[in-house]
Parts: C-alpha cells; structure tokens; sequence
C-alpha cells in the first residue's frame, strides 16, 4: 500500500510539471508571434534610414574619417547577449561554446559588455574583462538598453578598434544559431540600382555636415544594436518553446508508463489480498 501512494504521489507531480510546461509553451508561441509580426515594423524603419544613409553619405562622409575607420590600437569590444530567463534548451550553452570558440583566434586586449541575466552569470563565472552589464533583458527593454550601448560607445574614453556583437538569431522557428556580428567599424551600404539614387543631389542643412554625419552615424549603430537584440529575443521565444513542448512531450510518455506501473501494482496488491481473504476463509 505504501508503493501506491508513492506511484500516486509521483504521478501528480509529474501532471503538475506537465500543466507547467504546456502553460508556457503557449506563453512562448504566443510572444514569438507578437514579436515576429512587430518585427516588420523594425525593419521598415531600418530600410528607410538606410535609404537616407545612401542619399547622404557622399556629402557627410569624409574620406579617413575616425568614424567610419577602426583606430591603430587594436582593443576590442565584446556584446555578449544571452537570455534573462532560463528554460529554453541549448540556447545560451549553444551561443557560450560558439564564443569559446571565436575567442581562441582573437587578441587579448579586449573588453566585455553583458547583456542578459546568463551572459552575465557566465562572464562572472569565468572572470572575464566585464566593463558593463544589462541584466533586465525584456521586450519592453530591447530600445532602452540599444540606447545605453550606443551612448556608452560615444562616451567611451577608449577608441576601440571593433565592435562584436555575439547573440542567436533565428535561421528558422525551429533552428537557432549563434553569430558573431560587427557593428563597427560601419560596413558599408550595399549598393541599388536605382539611378535616381545616383543623381548627384544638393542639400541644404541646418546642422553642419560633420554634426549631422556624426547624428546620422551614432543612429546607423543604435538601429543595427536594437534589431541584433531583437533578433536575439524572438530566437529565444523560439527556442524556450521548442524545450517546453519536448518536455511536455516527454512527461505525456512518462505519464502513461508510471500509469501502467501503478496499475499493474494495484493488480497485484488486489490479488494479493483476494488470495488471503480466500486462504482465511
């Protein structure tokens, strides 16, 4: 009798995991598709100011401007981006080993900016060059901290030869891939066909050409940061259902195997009892 309360009591644990798992797998599909149709609201605004970049750049751009050229000391700086909350599978050992794996065939003199609450557990862990960290890594918070990174780039009494930017996106809903991006020095704008474009074209601004270039560089990084960051949020969505809807999987298996265990125990405990009551009478 003792072993069935136990199988009973095992059985309503595993339910109760069960009902967990199967509630946020829902929440997680629910938030990737929030965030997958807001995302195209993103990218329209990345695509029109890179339509500005392109009308502009040949009257803002001075040629051996710092701006657009890494500087001779070769410091680096590392955006290591993982999850703030846990329960999404090999999402973050995945992107920590692909960093592992970056930094064998880097120099030593760089410096590591965490964001999200496991990237900053690893960097701590392993005692890296963390010079700054963002710990609340939400959907409502994505804009907040692109923000402070750029301003932390500007301000940065440290010229730094490259900025890297290491997080997942989603190749598919149900792949996720770590990558390594750089975000500077700016790569240069990918060229149209569009001869309107190449028409030369005088402005007349109200600011001067090296402070609007200067305006119009710091937000080319700001919307470059905030769609990797975004893009780092909707993989995770991703990847935290796919984990939960293999572990809502594997507790259904569970279930109907401790089921059968319980039932064949019962069996028995009846049998048992029916055979003492006759051998009695």
């Amino acid at each position: 009798m003792a072993q069935l309360i136990t199988m009973r009591h095992r059985i309503k644990a595993v339910e109760t995991i069960k009902k967990i798992t199967h509630a946020m797998r829902l929440i997680s599909m629910s938030s990737h598709s929030r965030l997958k149709n807001q995302k195209k609201h993103l990218e329209t605004y990345r695509n029109a100011f890179q339509t500005l970049w392109r009308k502009v750049e040949n009257v803002l751009v001075e040629p051996g401007s710092d701006t657009t050229k890494s500087p001779q000391n070769p410091h680096r700086l590392i955006i290591l981006t993982g999850s703030q909350k846990g329960l999404c599978g090999p999402f973050n050992s995945m992107l920590f080993r692909f960093f592992e794996q970056e930094m064998l065939t880097q120099p030593s003199s760089q410096s590591i900016i965490a964001v999200g609450k496991h990237a900053i557990e690893y960097c701590r862990a392993r005692k890296l060059n963390m010079i700054a960290s963002y710990n609340d890594f939400t959907t409502a918070r994505f804009v907040t901290i692109a923000q402070a990174l750029t301003d932390l780039l500007i301000a940065s009494p440290i010229a730094y030869s490259q900025v890297t930017f290491y997080g997942n996106y989603q190749k598919n809903f149900f792949i996720q891939r770590p990558q390594a991006t750089i975000v500077f020095p700016l790569p240069d704008m990918p060229k149209q066909e569009d001869q309107q474009l190449q028409q030369p074209v005088e402005y007349l601004f109200e600011q001067s050409p090296e402070e609007l270039g200067s305006t119009l560089r710091h937000l080319m990084i700001l919307i470059t940061l905030q769609e990797l960051l975004y893009d780092s949020l909707l993989a995770e969505q991703a990847a935290r259902f796919i984990s939960m809807d293999n572990s809502t999987r594997n507790a259904d298996n569970l279930l109907v195997s401790m089921k059968l265990e319980y039932n064949k125990a019962r069996q028995a405990a009846i049998t048992q009892e029916l055979t003492e009551l006759s051998s009695n009478s």
